[in-house]
């Protein structure tokens, strides 16, 4: 008994602790994110004070409403058939059920311990970046064939969100610094450019997506709280500027995509310089910056001229396994070359590591660049126009898992499915329809929004909005930056991925939604 008293003396520390442990070991080690919880309910029951828990509790019915979302996964149970896939839906989603009941009962942090939180959080996620580039240069763990595969924890989605947040963080210090231009100012700067620079660099479409949408709309409801003039002026201009520029970027790229002179058959060359027939074909749609893949191809000299200049012969695979005749002519066609033996010795040595890597476009090559990600969704988006076929494409397979979404909920409109059966329900859908994906991609919702109704319905789709939206109203959080910023990044990350259904999402969502709603002063903004 003395030693839970001396215990207790400590363990406001020990709860700081291990919640910086748990939020800086979010893209590093799913194990440890698991441990630091175990760690932290453990220390919740050593610490004692129950009485003065169980009061804050009874009074902060803000707590019991979010927590509403988890126990409605308990009370959906009722007719659930699939109980192994309902087990693993309430493990994952414990986070959502354990940090509110945790930081809601829980002494307010004063806002020096949630800035120490946060300022190790953001040293986290720089670490996190650094260890991606040694993944990328080949400096340690496996090679990676896709720049997507960067963070080898967690999904690179849920770890351009971390760096989204610990952007938005930077830049509220930034602008409530008392100095302009001051060493501590410097170097937030400096971190927010590496942290978007390393965005693109990753290609986040939606981590680059959300950090646009949600820095409009927290400077539509925060610049006239800036009393610093210049600052003022200065993100008044960026509000104006990211859409502008934003439209500017997608206006050149899908130009540069659709670009395209009229061609008739009657002007194309029928012959190479070397007099072996090219194959035209106009009526073919299949584009490559702009040109047609299907004109001036001789492949007896590309399969001759491309087995000089490559170890990877000309009827074999690329390096993400498709076959390299196609990439080869789709490469050339973005280079506007044609495709013969002229076309192959004006192809650089860099192009030909391209090819061989499996790149289909010059485009594809740029490193630094979002553009190369929204060039292929504008190229997906194109060949689902003219084949149909969403098979391996990333984006328009979105399409077919949301209509499946919308025909179950169709059927089940009141109270969903329910709990852990919506992977069979999927399943049989494949399995009786033709969707044209295969099996290895039968894959679900990717949306949060449809996956909460097709699984509870219309009356559970409401529980989990009010369980999300209310909260703050009863904890006066709406004026806060920091939850305001968090939940903008919640509610559009929901939009284009089930969130809530993996670790990292759900733990992601569960930390900084109960930190900036029960566990920060109002202090702290």
């Amino acid at each position: 008994m003395q030693l839970l008293k001396k215990y207790a003396e400590y363990s406001s520390q020990v709860y700081v602790g291990l919640l910086t442990i748990l939020i800086v070991s979010l893209p590093f080690s799913p194990f440890m994110v698991s441990l630091s919880q175990i760690l932290l309910l453990i220390n919740w029951l050593l610490e004692g004070n129950f009485h003065q828990k169980w009061f804050r509790l009874k009074h902060r019915r803000s707590v019991w409403i979010f927590v509403s979302f988890y126990l409605m996964h308990l009370i959906w149970l009722i007719g659930t058939e699939d109980w192994t896939h309902a087990a693993e839906t309430l493990r994952i989603k414990l986070p959502l059920l354990l940090l509110p009941i945790i930081i809601g009962s829980s002494d307010e942090l004063s806002p020096r311990q949630v800035l120490t939180i946060l300022r190790l959080f953001i040293i986290g996620i720089f670490a996190a970046t650094i260890m991606a580039l040694g993944i990328y240069w080949g400096w340690w763990g496996k090679p990676i064939r896709d720049i997507r595969e960067l963070s080898p924890f967690i999904s690179h989605i849920r770890f351009s969100l971390l760096i989204v947040v610990a952007i938005f963080t930077l830049m509220h210090w930034v602008k409530t610094s008392e100095k302009i231009l001051n060493r501590q100012q410097i170097l937030y700067i400096l971190a927010i450019i590496w942290f978007v620079l390393f965005l693109f660099f990753m290609k986040a479409l939606t981590g680059v997506v959300i950090l646009a949408v949600t820095f409009f709309l927290l400077l539509l409801v925060f610049v006239n709280r800036i009393e610093n003039q210049l600052l003022k002026i200065f993100f008044i201009a960026l509000m104006y500027a990211v859409p502008f520029f934003s439209l500017i970027t997608l206006v050149k790229v899908y130009y540069q995509y659709h670009k395209e002179a009229s061609i008739t058959s009657d002007t194309l060359p029928k012959f190479t310089v070397n007099g072996n027939a090219y194959y035209h074909d106009t009526s073919h749609w299949a584009v490559e910056n702009g040109h047609r893949v299907w004109l001036y191809v001789c492949e007896k000299e590309l399969a001759r001229e491309w087995n000089k200049r490559s170890r990877i012969a000309y009827d074999s695979t690329d390096r993400k396994g498709q076959p390299i005749k196609s990439t080869l002519i789709r490469y050339m066609t973005s280079l506007d070359l044609p495709k013969d033996s002229v076309g192959v010795t004006k192809l650089k040595g860099s192009d030909i590591v391209n090819i061989e890597n499996g790149l289909t476009n010059v485009i594809y090559a740029k490193k630094y660049s979002i553009i190369p990600r929204i060039y292929e969704v504008i190229w997906e988006l194109d060949y689902y126009k003219h084949t149909g076929s969403v098979d391996n494409h990333s984006v328009v397979q979105r399409f077919v898992y949301y209509r499946i979404a919308i025909e179950l909920i169709k059927k089940h409109f009141v109270f969903g499915i329910g709990t852990g059966d919506l992977p069979q329900a999927y399943l049989q859908y494949y399995q009786s329809h033709d969707t044209g994906i295969s099996p290895e991609r039968w894959w679900q919702t990717h949306n949060q929004y449809l996956r909460v109704f097709a699984t509870f319905g219309i009356v559970g789709f409401i529980i989990f909005l009010i369980a999300f939206i209310a909260p703050p109203f009863f904890e006066r959080k709406w004026q806060s930056f920091y939850f305001v910023m968090i939940f903008l990044v919640i509610i559009l990350s929901f939009i284009n991925e089930d969130t809530l259904e993996t670790q990292a999402g759900v733990t992601f969502t569960a930390f900084f939604y109960s930190l900036f709603v029960w566990g920060a002063s109002r202090k702290l903004d």
